[in-house]
């Protein structure tokens, strides 16, 4: 009763067990990362490495485009070739714990050329459920294939589980992340 007599003479009343407290609000990226603990920073992932989550990662301030992700072992985030007037714009980032999105990324697949080697490429890739957006494949003159592979993934997991069965293809000789 004494609220409403308050209430009723204008004054504003803020009961005890309504106080508001500042909970720590739980990190939300739209991209998935975090730039040395801002949200929402505009960041795009590098198209020389393709980074997903799981990858270590760095990001370089760019000019006008936000932050851009590599994977710590691109050879354009490599710490020898950087220049030393740009040492301010690289900065920590990481990737936020339990986001479900989807991520681009390349494979190049070496392997001994050989009649079927595409199709049987597609079959693993397909008994994972991989999501495939492009596949090219090259003959080489030394009697070897190259098969650039682009994925969509969802993490690092995946990606390595998607690795290991395009190394058990017969005639695959090695199965790398596209760099640069």
């Amino acid at each position: 009763q004494a609220m409403h007599a308050s209430l009723s003479a204008g004054e504003t009343v803020f009961p005890a067990t309504a106080k508001q407290t500042s909970a720590p609000r739980p990190r939300r990226s739209e991209s998935g990362i975090i730039v040395e603990g801002l949200d929402n920073c505009m960041v795009k992932f590098s198209k020389c490495c393709t980074p997903v989550p799981g990858d270590p990662v760095v990001g370089f301030i760019t000019r006008g485009y936000g932050v851009s992700i590599h994977r710590k072992d691109c050879p354009n985030a490599d710490p020898a070739r950087r220049k030393p007037e740009e040492a301010g714009r690289w900065v920590e980032v990481s990737w936020v714990d339990g986001e479900q999105t989807s991520y681009h990324t390349s494979l190049e697949v070496s392997a001994k050329d050989r009649d079927g080697l595409a199709l049987d490429v597609a079959m693993a890739l397909s008994a994972q459920k991989a999501k495939l957006s492009n596949m090219s494949a090259r003959a080489q003159p030394d009697g070897y294939a190259v098969v650039i592979l682009d994925l969509v993934v969802k993490d690092q997991k995946e990606l390595t589980s998607i690795i290991n069965k395009l190394s058990q293809v017969p005639g695959v000789l090695g199965v790398r992340r596209a760099t640069g």
